[in-house]
């Protein structure tokens, strides 16, 4: 397949990312012909303004070289000949096709007419599991040697060369079905005819050779979610054998340092699995607390056949423990071990949404949908996991919608009658779960389990909980509600939708159903009747819930905080209740036509309908929905203020019109619901954290927790001291001389302090935020300077996962990274590329 294209690979170097203002400065490009470069273009353009010192240092492009340049008009009118017609090859085309475009426009040349792939979009779709779709990142994952990267002419050559890796790659991985699957949805979509032509000549080529080069597929995505550790010969060692001189720690690590915080505390978990109590133990920074629980509960496990669950605060620290610490144990201890990375069911590609999808593709997704599901098909047909984490091509945020259509669902989950359990994703990995030692999930997972009375994660008597000063609020936002537009619109899109010609949805195809089936007139003409209606009530009252939420958000802007608006009294806001009233009455009308076609649906035999099991779960779905939103809109209606916390929120959106609102009702105290829920239940528990106390005491975590309603000497606490000696190898700075964050000046001047900050450092900086404001704030403020200093800097949310972001931080060196929420804990960044913390503000500041 090399030799399938004829094509020229260019690439630019510029003056900076603007299309207008900035200049090209370099132009590189190479032909090749049957696979093999054959003729090299490559020229300076003598710029009109002084280059940038940074450009310089970045290029390493000389003031000589430039001088020594040519005008960009005939550069452009060279490199027009060069090109000729021939199909070119960029990485990221949007750059350097629109930069192009606009200097041939600005020079009085036509635009290019060539076809034009870009390997950015190519190598999305086909390699869904490398670490990012970077240049660098493809050349490394490739093998291809890249000397003088950011010099035209250099990336170039590295750009054909991945284009040939690529349909290498497809040739050997990529059956001619899937390749002519993308190439349908691509055609369907009418997304892009570059793409399209592209996937024509490879379809047609694997159809011309297919039986001749064929291959077995070599595709291995590195993210596994279950562990099985058989050592050879088993030992049981003591927690003093593992951790002290010459134990098992210190003969697999070079400079390995006995730490006596860590083996007591380690002690202590295995003494309270033992006894079955419960456990308070903080653990100062640098204990080595994961390691100290991993260890008793693996002993605990395996002699006494028990499951432990290990609860973390977010998926990100989840992942951290199941890929690096558990490995780490294995590779020490000879003691047999099962472990299983469990996540929420959303997380979880559905194999029957997906086939249903996949035969009736146009009723299901838009043309702009269909572009991110291409980013799904090479990931789907490969995935053994079926946890879309691991998809790099794809953003579950910016793609949520399709994935919404794709993902487990628990209301329209079919269980063992489902005709794909047996390729089910989510059964497979929670029977794992079931069989296992050890079971890593997150808090989220752990709450959401004890509201259902441990659907998920079944029977279990022994839990630790990892960063456990974060519960308190978790379990307030999991154990209230959190409502907004897409909640309900996502609902009532799956009874009833429109695209294009299709109707979707279950309501849709019950009438579909019932019009083929050989059920009597009488209840035929009833189903449909019914169905009909309950389609006219959506779409007849759907505006009402756009409404409500479209003012909550308006209303957020004008009058709240960093997004957020507390209610004290419903009387403050009146129209809330007005709507959530017209919600109400609605919910009584359409739970009334659906509980009649429930009904009628029992008296049929399913020998005579359709697909009746399905039909039958679907309306069992939407009448468990209806139920839970109908409990909902009573809660906040009446709100019960004195044990109740109700705010409103908004969110950013591209699009003004959208209603960006969100109602949210929490517990201010979950002390007697944990009680209830979970230590009732669960007979041993540690919680452990880095700050889970105040002062030396407990106190306040317990009581917000009901620990204390429990026996007193049935919760047991100890404290194990930081091993660091802070006032050497660390130094707190607090600038005292800021204004107070609510002063119009904080955030200027505290800018200032951050770029002066990193300027005199030329370190490895994290910089910390409580908002998502304040970080975008600070990234438009300092991006453009450190793009000029030649300072990689890297934001949340920003373009690339968090998993790949800290990846690259921890490589540079001298990166500076903003983040929030799960940056600000559970994060290991050892040695230089972190040597300055900036908090911008305090959380509760």
């Amino acid at each position: 397949m090399k030799k399938l294209f004829n094509f020229v690979v260019l690439d630019l170097e510029t003056t900076g990312f603007d299309f207008r203002e900035n200049e090209i400065i370099e132009i590189g490009a190479v032909r090749y012909k049957e696979g093999n470069p054959q003729e090299k273009f490559s020229l300076f353009i003598k710029p009109k303004r002084e280059v940038p010192q940074f450009i310089k240092q970045l290029t390493h492009i000389t003031d000589e070289q430039l001088a020594s340049g040519i005008s960009i008009f005939d550069a452009l009118k060279r490199f027009r000949q060069f090109i000729g017609e021939d199909i070119l090859i960029c990485h990221n085309a949007d750059f350097d096709i629109g930069f192009l475009n606009t200097k041939l426009h600005d020079n009085g040349f036509p635009k290019l007419e060539n076809r034009i792939f870009d390997t950015v979009e190519i190598s999305k779709i086909y390699l869904p599991f490398i670490f990012n779709h970077k240049l660098g990142t493809i050349v490394e994952y490739f093998k291809i040697n890249l000397e003088n990267a950011h010099r035209a002419i250099y990336d170039a050559e590295a750009t054909g060369q991945i284009f040939l890796k690529l349909l290498e790659f497809i040739d050997k991985n990529i059956s001619v079905k899937l390749n002519y699957r993308l190439m349908e949805i691509s055609q369907m979509a009418n997304l892009n005819t570059n793409l399209d032509y592209f996937l024509q000549q490879v379809v047609a080529h694997q159809n011309k050779y297919a039986l001749l080069t064929r291959q077995e597929p070599e595709i291995d995505f590195h993210n596994k979610n279950y562990i099985s550790h058989k050592p050879e010969k088993e030992v049981d060692p003591t927690i003093s054998q593992v951790f002290e001189t010459n134990g098992l720690f210190s003969k697999k690590f070079e400079n390995y340092e006995i730490r006596d915080g860590q083996i007591e505390m380690s002690k202590a978990v295995l003494q309270n699995f033992q006894k079955e109590e419960y456990l308070l133990v903080e653990a100062g920074t640098g204990v080595g607390k994961t390691l100290a629980y991993l260890i008793p509960a693996i002993k605990h496990s395996n002699k006494n056949n028990a499951k432990i669950i290990i609860s973390t605060n977010t998926k990100n620290l989840q992942e951290q423990l199941f890929y690096k610490d558990l490995p780490t144990v294995g590779n020490c201890v000879d003691i047999p071990f099962t472990a299983t990375l469990l996540k929420g069911r959303s997380n979880y590609i559905c194999e029957k949404k997906w086939a249903e999808s996949s035969l009736e593709f146009e009723k299901y997704f838009s043309p702009y949908e269909a572009k991110g599901f291409l980013n799904l098909i090479v990931w789907k047909e490969f995935t053994q996991t079926g946890d879309i984490s691991e998809n790099t091509s794809f953003n579950t945020k910016r793609d949520g919608s399709i994935w919404k259509k794709l993902s487990a669902d628990r209301h329209f989950c079919q269980g063992k009658k489902c005709s794909f359990f047996r390729k089910c994703y989510l059964m497979d990995i929670r029977k794992k779960a079931e069989a296992s030692n050890l079971v890593i999930i997150n808090h989220h997972l752990l709450l959401n389990d004890m509201k259902s009375e441990n659907a998920v994660l079944g029977n279990y008597e022994n839990l630790i909980i990892d960063e456990a000063h974060n519960l308190p609020h978790i379990a307030s936002s999991e154990l209230g509600l959190s409502l907004g537009y897409a909640d309900i619109n996502n609902f009532f899109s799956s009874m009833f939708a429109t695209r294009k010609r299709f109707q979707t949805g279950m309501l849709p195809k019950l009438k579909a159903d019932t019009t083929g089936s050989a059920v009597n007139q009488t209840t035929k003409d009833f189903l449909i009747t019914r169905s009909q209606e309950a389609i006219d009530l959506l779409e007849s009252k759907k505006y009402i819930f756009s409404e409500l939420f479209k003012k909550i958000g308006e209303v957020v802007e004008r009058q709240g905080r960093y997004g957020k608006l507390r209610i004290k009294s419903t009387e403050d806001f009146p129209f809330i209740n007005s709507y959530l009233s017209e919600f109400i009455e609605f919910w009584k009308e359409i739970n009334k036509v659906i509980m009649a076609i429930r009904e009628s649906l029992s008296t049929i035999s399913s020998k005579v309908f359709k697909d009746y099991i399905t039909n039958l779960d679907n309306v069992d779905g939407v009448l468990k929905r209806l139920g839970e939103f109908n409990d909902n809109f009573h809660q906040l209606y009446n709100p019960e203020f004195k044990d109740f916390a109700f705010w409103l929120e908004n969110f950013r959106v591209s699009d003004e019109k959208y209603p960006n609102g969100i109602l949210n009702y929490a517990p201010l105290n979950v002390n007697q619901l944990m009680n209830d829920l979970l230590y009732k239940k669960v007979k041993s528990i540690v919680f452990t954290s880095a700050t889970i106390a105040i002062r030396g005491k407990f106190k306040y975590f317990a009581g917000r927790m009901g620990l204390d309603l429990l026996e007193k000497d049935f919760v047991q606490e100890k404290i194990v001291p930081s091993p660091f000696d802070f006032d050497k190898q660390a130094i707190v700075l607090v600038s005292g001389f800021l204004p107070e964050p609510r002063d119009r000046f904080f955030s200027s001047q505290s800018i200032d302090l951050i770029k002066k900050s990193v300027e005199i450092s030329k370190t490895g900086t994290m910089v910390l935020f409580t908002s998502y404001k304040d970080l975008n704030k600070v990234y438009e403020e300092i991006s453009e300077t450190f793009y000029k200093e030649n300072i990689q800097l890297l934001a949340q949310g920003k373009g690339i996962g968090r998993t790949a972001m800290l990846k690259e931080f921890k490589q540079n060196k001298s990166a500076v990274l903003l983040g929030t929420n799960s940056f600000w804990e559970g994060i290991d960044v050892p040695g230089e590329s972190l040597s300055l913390l900036i908090l911008y503000k305090l959380p509760f500041l």
